[in-house]
């Protein structure tokens, strides 16, 4: 691991650990052995998560959007930094992916809470 890359990732387990463990540990390098897709192996996390955590992965992915991701490709943070094992060949195609997870997130909490919950 590079000097900046373990820098990078030593940052994000710090800063937003919460939002690094729901990440790195269901779109590792073997997430295709699992899930059928990457959608798919987000739908898994959130299925795993209390919505307290998941509470907590959005406030962190808040945060971590309007520091580290507010650059315009985010392919790296999200590779190197967070682990996701997933090839990116345009910065959209990270953006789409960053904001796919924030969207679940968001839905999944709304649905246990309802109208009531103000992110």
């Amino acid at each position: 691991m590079s000097r900046k890359r373990y820098q990078l990732r030593t940052e994000i387990e710090q800063r937003w650990p919460t939002l690094y463990q729901f990440l790195a540990a269901y779109c590792h390098q073997e997430w295709p052995c699992f899930h059928e897709s990457i959608g798919a192996a987000i739908d898994t996390a959130i299925s795993h998560y209390t919505t307290e955590a998941r509470q907590r992965v959005l406030k962190e992915w808040r945060n971590c959007n309007e520091t580290l991701m507010s650059v315009d490709d985010v392919r790296f943070a999200l590779n190197d930094g967070f682990g996701v094992c997933m090839m990116f060949r345009k910065p959209i195609d990270g953006r789409n992916f960053w904001n796919t997870v924030y969207d679940k997130l968001i839905v999944s909490v709304r649905d246990e809470f309802g109208e009531r919950w103000n992110p």
